[in-house]
């Protein structure tokens, strides 16, 4: 397994957004903070299915 180095970020997001990441973050037993990077790993993942896919048109 290799560890990637890791920054520090800083968000500044609307209150109704916090206060739903926050909710979500509760009820799955994990902090806002590894619940937003589940998000984003999720929509990389989603980015890097639909590249796979090529172009779907016609």
């Amino acid at each position: 397994m290799v560890i990637e180095k890791m920054v520090k970020v800083n968000l500044d997001i609307e209150d109704n957004l916090h206060k739903t990441i926050r909710k979500r973050a509760i009820d799955r037993d994990i902090s806002m903070k590894a619940y937003i990077l589940e998000l984003i790993n999720k929509g990389l993942g989603v980015e890097e299915v639909e590249g796979l896919g090529g172009d779907k048109k016609g």
